[in-house]
């Protein structure tokens, strides 16, 4: 039987496969540019109409949401950082420290719990800050790519669509966001977001020279997504970033920061599913992800007051039966297979729930031996 070049599928019954669908490049690089591709349909889908047209009449502004401190970090700058600052560890760092960047001064003094509890409740978050923003401006849509930064603490980049009669800007609507607090599901501290090393801008369209003639919204359209490209690929990093391949293996001090990180998200905290026996016994997906639960991607959807982000409905799951109903078409099954052309090709196309509840069901068992 033909395969698909993910590597790691998993057999859902007898002679049929389905793909293991990981984000992650350094997992599946299959799977990730899959879903890379999938994601940036998305985006594309909120700003350009069915005929390949920017739709006209919005503005986007490009707004970033981090995590507080939970303790002190090496401050290395990136190579196009003509700054050199003085970091919380006494000296001065260059942009080839990159083993540094985003470690904890203090590896013993460094608050593992509290950044797992705060990824615990970022969903939470990331809604009182959209119901703060819609305060403001009633019509605004959004698409968000979740990535994490090298102190391993989730940043939130966020594309937001507004009317462009509207009197807000980048400006005011991030500060709306940031503002906003929410109660953590399962203990019920409050958090809040970062206020340090962000900065919210509108994606402009291009001026036209000519007096009377409108903007070229195609050259704002193409920013936007670049941005959201530039996310994504942030968002499909390895778990343990700050190491290009030609640096070689992370560095024993960044490996025991990730470790300790990841005990803490497995053993110590809690996410409101947990059993009474504590996160030792809770399957579900938290524990396994530094604390975080949720989506790398998401999107506001239609609802009877708004429209939602993409013009024409587009979701991951109509995606996922255009791809199954073109591999049907357009793959024919390998001769004395015995199976159909969509199973030959990857019926799993379609099939993602399955693949994810088996890696699930799988991991569950599993994830008590991990570290």
């Amino acid at each position: 039987m033909r395969r698909s070049s993910c590597a790691r599928p998993y057999e859902v019954k007898p002679g049929v496969f389905v793909r293991c669908q990981s984000r992650r490049s350094a997992i599946c690089p299959s799977c990730s540019a899959q879903q890379r591709g999938d994601w940036q349909r998305l985006a594309r889908s909120g700003i350009w109409d069915a005929d390949g047209q920017p739709v006209q009449g919005f503005r986007y502004f490009f707004i970033t949401l981090s995590a507080p401190s939970f303790g002190a970090v090496h401050r290395v700058p990136k190579p196009w950082d003509s700054k050199r600052h003085n970091c919380a560890c006494g000296g001065v760092h260059e942009p080839g420290d990159v083993e540094l960047r985003g470690l904890p001064v203090d590896l013993d003094g460094y608050d593992y719990q509290g950044q797992a509890r705060w990824h615990g409740a970022v969903s939470r978050l990331w809604a009182s800050s959209v119901d703060a923003m819609r305060r403001r401006e009633p019509s605004l849509e959004y698409f968000v790519v979740r990535e994490v930064q090298a102190r391993m603490a989730l940043h939130v980049h966020a594309v937001v669509r507004v009317p462009d009669h509207t009197a807000e800007s980048a400006v005011t609507l991030g500060m709306a966001a940031r503002r906003a607090t929410a109660a953590h599901p399962a203990t019920g501290e409050f958090v809040a977001w970062g206020q340090k090393g962000v900065a919210d801008r509108e994606i402009r369209a291009k001026q036209a020279r000519e007096n009377g003639v409108a903007p070229d919204m195609s050259t704002a359209a193409a920013r936007v997504v670049g941005y959201v490209a530039k996310a994504l690929n942030y968002s499909l990093k390895d778990i343990v970033p700050g190491q290009d391949a030609a640096d070689g293996d992370p560095s024993p001090e960044r490996l025991e920061f990730v470790r300790r990180l990841r005990h803490a998200a497995r053993f110590q905290v809690r996410c409101k599913h947990c059993p009474e026996s504590g996160p030792v016994d809770c399957p579900k997906n938290a524990h396994r992800s530094l604390g975080y639960g949720g989506h790398t991607v998401t999107m506001s959807r239609p609802t009877k007051a708004r429209a939602g982000w993409s013009f024409a409905h587009l979701t991951r799951r109509r995606i996922r039966e255009e791809r199954m109903v073109w591999a049907a078409a357009n793959i024919a099954g390998e001769p004395g297979s015995g199976i159909g052309a969509d199973e030959a090709f990857w019926a799993g196309f379609a099939a993602d729930l399955r693949a994810r509840r088996a890696r699930e069901a799988w991991e569950a068992r599993q994830h008590a031996r991990a570290p």
